[in-house]
This record gives C-alpha cells, sequence and structure tokens, in this order.
C-alpha cells in the first residue's frame, strides 16, 4: 500500500550538530494487522509458539519497516524528489534490514531453507507494488498486491513452525489474504464515494456504487463456508468473517461522501484483532 510517513527530521544543535534521526515509521495501522495477524492466525492453528518463531516476527518486522524508506529512496532516484532526504531515508532503511536479514538467519542456520523463497516472493510483492503505484497510483489493484505479500506471513509462520509447507499452510494465506482483502475492497469504496461528493444518495445509487463491495463479501463467505464444508477450514471458520462482512453491507446501505477515514481505519485494525481472536476460539473449540 502507498504508505504515509511520519519523518522525524534531525534538529541541529547550537554547535552546528545534528542529532540522530528519528526512526521513519509507517503511520497506516492497518498495515501493522496485515503483517503481525496472519502470523498470529497461523500460530494459534498449530496450537504452539517458539524462539524460531519468534525470529521470524522479528526479522518480518525489521523488512516491513524498512518498506518506507526503501519506498522513499526508490522514488527519490527515479524521480530526483526530496535528495535532502537521502541519507535519513538511507540510514534506517539499512537498520531495518539489517535487524530483517539478521533475525532470519538463525532459521537458515536452522534448516529452513524455504524462508528464503517465501521472502523473495514477498519481496518481489513490494517492488511489483511500487512499480504498479508509479502507472495506477493507489488503487485496489495496487493495494491487493500489497495484502498479498503481507499474507505470506501465514504460510512462513506455518513452517517455521511444523517445518512443513504444505497445503495447509497455503490455506491460512488465502483465509488471510481473503479477509484483509475485503477491507480493500470496502476502503476503496468509500474513497470512490467521497469523491463523488454527494451526500444524500438513493438506496439504488448505494447498491450501484457498492456492487463490487456486496459480491466480493458474499464470495468470500461461499468460498470459507466451501472450505469448511471440505474440511480444509475449521466448520464454523465463517464465523470469523461475519463481523466484517456486516459493516461492510451496513457501510452500503449507510453510504455517504461523508467519511471519517481515521475512525474508519480504526474500526478496520478492530475487525482485523477481532478476526484474530474469533479465529483462536474457532479453533479451539
Amino acid at each position: 500500500m502507498e504508505e504515509a510517513t511520519e519523518r522525524h527530521r534531525g534538529n541541529t544543535t547550537g554547535r552546528g550538530e545534528m542529532n540522530f534521526p528519528k526512526p521513519i515509521i509507517t503511520k497506516e495501522h492497518g498495515t501493522w494487522a496485515m503483517l503481525l495477524v496472519p502470523m498470529a492466525v497461523a500460530a494459534t492453528t498449530v496450537g504452539t509458539f517458539s524462539v524460531n518463531a519468534a525470529f521470524l516476527v522479528v526479522s518480518a518486522l525489521g523488512v516491513f519497516l524498512s518498506f518506507v524508506p526503501l519506498n522513499s529512496l526508490m522514488d527519490e532516484y527515479t524521480s530526483n524528489s526530496h535528495p535532502e532526504r537521502f541519507l535519513e531515508n538511507a540510514l534506517w532503511c539499512v537498520i531495518y534490514l539489517a535487524v530483517g536479514v539478521g533475525a532470519v538467519l538463525p532459521l537458515i542456520r536452522d534448516g529452513f531453507w524455504m524462508i528464503v523463497p517465501l521472502g523473495s516472493t514477498a519481496g518481489f510483492t513490494f517492488f511489483t507494488h511500487f512499480l504498479l503505484t508509479r502507472s495506477l497510483q493507489k488503487s485496489i489493484v495496487t493495494d491487493i498486491v500489497a495484502v498479498a505479500g503481507l499474507a505470506l506471513g501465514a504460510p512462513a509462520m506455518y513452517y517455521v513452525l511444523t517445518r512443513s509447507l504444505d497445503f495447509h499452510a497455503w490455506i491460512l494465506f488465502v483465509i488471510n489474504f481473503l479477509f484483509f482483502s475485503s477491507s480493500v475492497v470496502y476502503v476503496h469504496l468509500k474513497i470512490r464515494v467521497t469523491r463523488g461528493k454527494k451526500s444524500d444518495l438513493t438506496l439504488s445509487e448505494k447498491l450501484a456504487a457498492g456492487r463490487l463491495n456486496l459480491a466480493y463479501h458474499a464470495f468470500v463467505i461461499a468460498i470459507v463456508a466451501a472450505l469448511s464444508l471440505y474440511r480444509l477450514t475449521p466448520a464454523t471458520a465463517v464465523l470469523a468473517f461475519v463481523p466484517m462482512t456486516i459493516h461492510a453491507f451496513y457501510g452500503t446501505y449507510r453510504l455517504s461522501s461523508r467519511v471519517s477515514f481515521s475512525r474508519l481505519g480504526f474500526a478496520l485494525l478492530a475487525h482485523s484483532v477481532g478476526f484474530a481472536l474469533l479465529w483462536t476460539i474457532i479453533v479451539f473449540l
């Protein structure tokens, strides 16, 4: 996703010295959930945690945090914009990537070689996302590409905990990809309607504007129900998707150009946490 960042520039002291620049951290709260929830879902599905799993989390955090400064460096390289920020971005990119690579080395030493292609695939989605945002800017397509990369945390965690990258690992990827893509579709519905600047929409206009949102959530429920029917997920797995689906349907019914995106962001973050908790309850029942 297109990252909004909080940049803290080093302040010049009275003697002309520069303070060490504060970390560059993403302000998009939802991406943190997209990173951590898939790994949490995989860990609760397996029913265990380990030191190796902790190394994976640290590595994922390091690589994830490098996204913002790396994206800025690529922007500066291709468009020569904000060259004065180059050193700050380069510094934090190196620090974050050092943490990410350093934490994954114990896993490779312990024989988890499949972490390399998984990480490479996640890196490929990053560059694909960057290239797409150059041509499409922020869109459903670019955001879903980002979701696909972050959802790889689920099979990666499953692999580290079980030493297996079997069919069940990829079912977890699908589950997380479907859930987080639903929030992408819903947010872009809100963005489109906001740009229309029409506050009072008729029911037919709301249904027309929200048809992709409604169809996608119905599709997700159908897919998860089918996975449960074939015993590829817990029998009640669909319940984890119900709160977000109700929100999306009700949000379409209440559609308006007046949207508080900060409130919407926190609501979707709450849905992500709720999804992880519901999945945990479902697995242990």
